[in-house]
């Protein structure tokens, strides 16, 4: 699902950074989000990684360093972060629009046991009948 200033990827992508002393670390391509002519992707860990919980993301910054390379550089702005997250948090919304969860469903475009709104008239992009 996107809109245009954020694209949430259905696909489990996953790319590989390094830490600070190199090791490679997996994670899962969550979204882009364009927040004020720049580019944002905000990833998810694909594997256990000290002080990020399993349902947190990290939000990183897409710098352009040639024409072929892309640099992804953490956000430490603690207010750019959260900007970026609720541009993310507009289209994650868009998701479900019944009135009975107020977009709160988490179901993310695929309906499964973990949806919490359970309704048939959710317009998450899935039709699940079991629903």
């Amino acid at each position: 699902m996107d809109n245009e200033n954020c694209e949430i990827f259905d696909d489990d992508e996953i790319i590989t950074l390094q830490d600070e002393d190199g090791n490679p670390i997996k994670f899962i391509e969550v979204a882009c989000v364009e927040y004020e002519d720049e580019y944002y992707v905000l990833l998810s860990p694909a594997q256990e990684v000290e002080g990020i919980a399993d349902d947190e993301v990290i939000i990183c910054k897409l710098e352009d360093q040639d024409d072929e390379t892309q640099l992804i550089v953490p956000v430490q702005d603690e207010d750019l972060m959260q900007k970026v997250f609720d541009e993310y948090l507009k289209t994650a919304d868009d998701c479900c629009d019944c009135d009975d969860c107020n977009g709160d469903c988490d179901c993310d475009g695929e309906c499964d046991d973990d949806c919490d709104c359970h309704h048939e008239h959710c317009h998450c992009g899935c039709e699940d009948e079991d629903k």
